[in-house]
This record gives C-alpha cells, sequence and structure tokens, in this order.
C-alpha cells in the first residue's frame, strides 16, 4: 500500500510579507488567504490519516482471522506508516505551528511598531537648529544697534543742533517793538540829538553782527552733508544681509520642524495604532482555527501510532491494544501556540512637534530673541502655500555698493 502525503509546506513566517501590504484590508485579506492555505492543507493530510487508520483497522480484523504469523507484509507495512508519520505528517503539522506562532509573534511586535512622537528626541535637532538662529538674531540685533548708533541716533541729534541754531536765528530776526516811545537818559552829552542817534546806530549794528552770525550758523548747518551718509548706505545693506541670512536660518529650522510635524503626530499615531490592532485580532482568531484543525489533525497522527504499536502485540494483546488507543486522551501540548492576549491599550499621546506659524511654536522657539530682531511670522510650507524666499525689503539700495546713487 502506498500513501501519498498530499501536504504542502511553507518556507517563510507571514509577518515579513503581511505587513508589507499597503492598506488594512490588503493585510487582512492577506492574512486570510494565506491562513485558508494552511487550513486547506490540514484537509488531504487528514483524509490521509483516515485512510492509514481504516488500513490499520482493517489489518486489525485480518488479525483475528489469519494471525500474525499469517501475514508476512505486516511489519513492511507498519514500517511504511512509521515513516510516513515520522518524517512528514508530523514534520507539517510541526511546521505549520511555527509558521502560525511565528505570525501571532509578529502580529504582536507589529503593534509596537508605530511611532509614537514623543518616543523621538528630533526636537534635539530642532533645539540646535534654534540656537543658530538664536545666534544670528543677536547678530543681527548688534549690526542693528551699531546702525541705529552711527545713523539714526547721530543723524537726529545732528538734525536738533541745526534746528537749535536755526530757531535762534528765526527767534532773533524780529524787529523790536518798543511799547513807548524813544527817549533820551537823563545827562546825555551835548549835542544830544547827535550822540543819541550814535548811541543807536552802535547799538543796532552789534544787534545786526549777533542775528547774521547766528543765520550763518543756521545756514552753514543747514547746507553741511550729514558726515555719515555713505557709511550709513554700509551699515544698513550690512544690517539687511544679516537679516537675511537670519531669516535662512529661520526658514531651515521651520522646515524641518514643520517635516516633523507632518510626520509625526498623535492623530497619526493612533490611525497606525488601531490599524496594527485590527490585524493583530485577525491573527489571533485565525490562528485559533488553525490550531484547532492542528490539534484534531496531531491527535489522529498520536492514535495512528498507538495503533501502530498495537498491531505489533501478540494476537491475544491486540483487541485490548487497540481499545486502549481508541480510549486514551492524547496530548496536544505539542502543537499549542502561545497566545498574548489582548493587545494593549494604546498609549497615551501629547504632540510635541509643534506647527510653525502658530502661537504656541513661536512662544516655544522666539519667546528669548532680541526685540529689535524678532523672527518672522512664517518661514516654512506649513504656514504658507509657497516656498519662504528671504530678500533685501523694497526700495532698498542693496547689496551696498560703494559710491552710488541712489
Amino acid at each position: 500500500i502506498i500513501f501519498t502525503c498530499l501536504a504542502s509546506t511553507f518556507t517563510g513566517a507571514l509577518s515579513a510579507e503581511v505587513y508589507e501590504a499597503s492598506s488594512l484590508r490588503a493585510k487582512l485579506a492577506f492574512i486570510r488567504e494565506r491562513m485558508s492555505l494552511r487550513m486547506k492543507d490540514v484537509s488531504p493530510e487528514k483524509n490521509t490519516l483516515n485512510n492509514i487508520e481504516k488500513s490499520i483497522m482493517s489489518m486489525a480484523a485480518s488479525r483475528k482471522t489469519k494471525g500474525k504469523s499469517e501475514q508476512s507484509d505486516l511489519s513492511a507495512f507498519l514500517k511504511e506508516i512509521e515513516d510516513l508519520l515520522n518524517n512528514t505528517m508530523k514534520k507539517n503539522i510541526l511546521q505549520r505551528v511555527t509558521q502560525t506562532q511565528a505570525d501571532l509573534e509578529g502580529g504582536w511586535s507589529n503593534l509596537s511598531s508605530c511611532t509614537h512622537p514623543e518616543d523621538l528626541d528630533y526636537n534635539n535637532d530642532v533645539q540646535t537648529l534654534s540656537t543658530s538662529h538664536a545666534d544670528c538674531r543677536e547678530q543681527q540685533n548688534a549690526a542693528w544697534s551699531d546702525y541705529d548708533t552711527t545713523c539714526i541716533l547721530a543723524r537726529q541729534i545732528r538734525e536738533n543742533e541745526i534746528r537749535a541754531l536755526c530757531n535762534a536765528f528765526q527767534a532773533a530776526n524780529i524787529f523790536p517793538n518798543p511799547a513807548t516811545t524813544c527817549s533820551m537818559d537823563e545827562g546825555t552829552k551835548v549835542p544830544t540829538i547827535g550822540n543819541y542817534l550814535g548811541e543807536m546806530a552802535k547799538f543796532f549794528r552789534s544787534e545786526y553782527d549777533i542775528l547774521y552770525a547766528k543765520k550763518l550758523a543756521c545756514d552753514n548747518a543747514t547746507n553741511t552733508p550729514f558726515p555719515h551718509e555713505e557709511l550709513c548706505k554700509q551699515k544698513i545693506c550690512e544690517y539687511y544681509d544679516q537679516k537675511i541670512s537670519c531669516d535662512e536660518k529661520q526658514k531651515t529650522l521651520e522646515e524641518k520642524a514643520c517635516t516633523l510635524h507632518r510626520s509625526y503626530t498623535c492623530t497619526l499615531f493612533s490611525e497606525c495604532y488601531a490599524e496594527k490592532v485590527d490585524v493583530y485580532k485577525g491573527l489571533d482568531t485565525l490562528a485559533k482555527e488553525n490550531e484547532e484543525a492542528i490539534k484534531s489533525e496531531w491527535i489522529a497522527v498520536s492514535r495512528i501510532e498507538c495503533l501502530v504499536k498495537a498491531l505489533q502485540l501478540e494476537d491475544a494483546e491486540v483487541d485490548a491494544g487497540i481499545t486502549s488507543c481508541k480510549e486514551k486522551v492524547y496530548s496536544t501540548d505539542a502543537v499549542a501556540l502561545t497566545y498574548k492576549g489582548d493587545a494593549p491599550a494604546q498609549r497615551t499621546c501629547t504632540d510635541i512637534f509643534l506647527q510653525p506659524g502658530t502661537a504656541v511654536f513661536s512662544t516655544r522657539w522666539y519667546s528669548g530673541l532680541p526685540s529689535n530682531t524678532p523672527a518672522e511670522s512664517c518661514a516654512s510650507t506649513c504656514c504658507m502655500d509657497t516656498s519662504y524666499t528671504p530678500g533685501y525689503p523694497s526700495g532698498a539700495a542693496c547689496p551696498y555698493v560703494p559710491g552710488a546713487t541712489t
């Protein structure tokens, strides 16, 4: 009698292929398909085992009438069955157990494969970029303070000086309007009229000289160019150059933060974990169905092994041996699966990768910047539709070209 084992074998665990599927539906469908194939593999082997058992029972019945000595081919037949059980049947069953267990382990491990934002230290990268950006804004602030002192404040002082000189001229350039008529002082020398007029001429000449000096001071101050004009053109462009450099650093910082914000959110984590739980539940359910069929097959193999041994007994002991095999409770510990239980509850989650352009992001990363050189309100695609491009303000005569006219 030749028994053909129709069981197929699997060369790898299910998990690696399952978790490359692009969607939850595809993953679950794939799991069911592979598990179903394993269940189908049990059917032909079960039929083979049933045929083997029937053949053994037929041999047992023949022993009652012919006796062991009359069946010369019995030993060869039993040896063939033992080889089939040990070298094929049991190996296939144990291989399916191993693969199914690997699926369960893979599903369980996969529950921890979702990236939790709080497990990442990528804010260290953002912190490094933030430090570089903050240092740059300090340099920008220093450039502004230099420009402010050399140009804005100095120009204001210069304008105040001109205003004071010209105000003094304007105040003096008013002809007096005496409240009373002119009168000579007591004791005016004779001729009184001549001396009086002489004193008047001397007085007004002195007043004129004073007024003219004030006019000259006002005109000279007004017509004298601001001494730092060219230097200030250079310094304002140096300030804008520094600002552009800082804006570029802010852009780098915010694009990094934007990528993290989009990639690692609590919402994405929740969606990922829910999907992994569904996959795990599907694996767990199908594994239990598979285990039941495997245990049934293992019991059948164990019973046949018992029957084979019973047929090798003396004629008087065969019936009792067969009855014992039929009544015996066989252990399935060798093919029992180990289950992890229900999937753990989803971890709590707090978003730590903040969105650039929001008040909470600015408070987190820009609150310590100098008041004269704050960060731009937005420098990334997280808060604007187009890419941020730093540049000179409209109307600025920059970059600086020595001697250029504006």
